[in-house]
């Protein structure tokens, strides 16, 4: 009896030294990841957003919904926020707001020149140059669970008159380039109709081209580069898109010019973010609700180049402030150094 519980013992420490050793490797592989303390426990539709170095975390699904085993949800407003602060990774506020997006919920909070906005507008793009704002109003929610915008409105911030309105449904998202003087809005899809990014100037507001892509699912987010030559967009399930702005034509990236690329991943979620340095662009992946990761794709070369799994929940959305990439999972929010990311 004594040799087999000696033997027993002998065996239970060669596994739990061979655990500790695994899990020390493990460890000492990911001390480049972290995740924020603080935010509620459970499984919640994180977003992560950000606007003009501000950080902010929001439940989609309301104040602090825990979806854990529950399907059909809709987003029931007011909605948890939580300001983390980039430099300590720690929650430094928590409230309450009817905002979802990062540009008004900062705009609500502080007195600027456009706060006024956030009474009739939930996102919009500003021209500092011209003193006007883009905005989008929300109308109704759709099966992906997003707002759905039938028009922009063009208001001059500060005399707050509307100077036009385009009519243009359903809308996924819009983006500015003022360097070029063009707004670039992405629609549907609609049923029988490709999705689309229209290209209006900002001078005359008129529309100077369309750009048809063969996809499913909406853009719900672009990116530019410094420079305004590029833009990334981030396709809902299917991959990216890359706009060349100078003459507004898809570049090619292996596929066919007007196809998402997908770099062989699966189920992209719903943004995209650029390395300060803009030598990459991160996505966040889902698949369902399980495996959440991210994914570094090197623009010089035009391909994958790192993924990183991060929980066993979905991840949604992400973020860059300075050397540092924030993911936002079901689970909570993530912090990945991307100097050591890119070292591995």
């Amino acid at each position: 009896m004594r040799k087999w519980v000696g033997l027993l013992c002998l065996i239970c420490m060669i596994v739990v030294g061979g655990w500790w050793i695994v899990r020390r490797a493990i460890g000492q592989a990911t001390s480049f990841v972290r995740k924020i303390n603080g935010l509620p426990a459970g499984q919640h539709w994180w977003f992560v957003d950000a606007y003009q170095g501000q950080l902010f975390v929001i439940d989609r699904y309301g104040n602090k919904v825990d979806i854990t085993g529950k399907i059909n949800l809709y987003p029931v407003a007011p909605f948890y926020v939580a300001r983390i602060n980039p430099n300590t990774e720690q929650v430094e506020e928590e409230f309450t707001t009817r905002q979802w997006r990062a540009v008004a919920i900062s705009a609500q909070r502080e007195q600027r020149v456009d706060s006024w906005l956030t009474q009739d507008y939930d996102y919009w793009v500003l021209d500092s140059q011209s003193n006007t704002a883009y905005a989008l109003r929300p109308t109704h929610w759709d099966e992906w669970g997003e707002e759905r915008y039938t028009g922009i409105y063009v208001i001059d911030v500060q005399t707050r008159q509307l100077k036009k309105f385009l009519e243009i449904s359903p809308i996924g998202t819009l983006s500015l380039s003022s360097s070029e003087g063009k707004l670039y809005v992405s629609v549907g899809p609609e049923y029988g109709k490709s999705p689309e990014i229209r290209v209006f100037s900002t001078a005359t507001l008129d529309l100077i081209k369309t750009m048809t892509y063969n996809s499913d699912c909406p853009i719900w987010d672009m990116k530019f580069t410094r420079d305004g030559k590029r833009l990334f967009c981030c396709v809902y399930g299917r991959g990216l898109l890359v706009v060349n702005t100078v003459n507004d034509q898809f570049e090619s990236w292996g596929e066919p010019l007007d196809v998402p690329v997908d770099f062989g991943l699966a189920n992209f979620s719903f943004s995209i973010a650029m390395a300060s340095d803009e030598k990459e662009v991160y996505v966040a992946l889902r698949d369902s609700r399980e495996r959440g990761r991210v994914a570094a794709i090197d623009i010089a070369q035009k391909k994958l180049v790192r993924t990183l799994e991060l929980s066993p929940t979905a991840c949604t959305s992400v973020v860059v402030i300075g050397d540092k990439l924030f993911a936002a999972c079901l689970d909570g929010v993530y912090v990945i150094d991307i100097p050591a990311w890119r070292q591995q």
